[in-house]
């Protein structure tokens, strides 16, 4: 019975220290923020792109695959999001494996099919920054403050229309 009582206080740990809930539907903030992985993604360019090397207050980035429904789904909502998003110097960056892809026109004409003509996509070479960070599936939103810290994430699909949830995220920029 010690065993029980043992694996039930490490799970009370774990998820009191994971995150707390914290505004719309699916925005968790961390209690404790996580350092990021020093990893590289590529950029639309092709240009080797450290995730730690920002200067934005925060750092959104959105993990999807083109075979996920509701990652399509978010795709006009997030460029709105992305636009308003960089005015108030907030980071977006569309993360998806580099194996779905032949090339980067064919991404960015299947972006632009599904509503997303300018937001910045970048490409995870062998999965390497989702396997770090522990993402199994799309779409799934990692939120890192300027100090390269995972401060909440969002599991799922987004409603990057809402104005309480744009809220909810610049507040975590303060």
């Amino acid at each position: 019975m010690s065993v029980f009582y043992r694996l039930l206080a490490a799970l009370l740990i774990i998820s009191s220290n994971a995150a707390a809930y914290s505004g719309p539907k699916g925005l968790y903030v961390l209690e404790y923020p996580v350092n990021m992985p020093d990893v590289s993604v590529i950029s639309e360019n092709n240009i080797d792109t450290p995730i730690l090397n920002t200067n934005a207050d925060l750092t959104i980035m959105i993990f999807w695959a083109q075979s996920c429904a509701p990652c399509l789904r978010e795709m006009k909502a997030l460029e709105q999001f992305y636009k308003t998003a960089a005015k108030d110097n907030i980071k977006v960056m569309l993360i998806s494996p580099a194996s779905e892809w032949k090339n980067n026109t064919q991404q960015r004409k299947f972006l632009a099919k599904y509503g997303a003509p300018t937001i910045p996509f970048y490409n995870d070479i062998n999965n390497k920054l989702s396997l770090k960070l522990g993402i199994g599936s799309t779409p799934y939103t990692v939120i890192m403050d300027k100090q390269g810290k995972k401060i909440a994430t969002i599991q799922g699909e987004a409603n990057w229309s809402s104005e309480k949830l744009y809220k909810m995220i610049k507040k975590l920029a303060d």
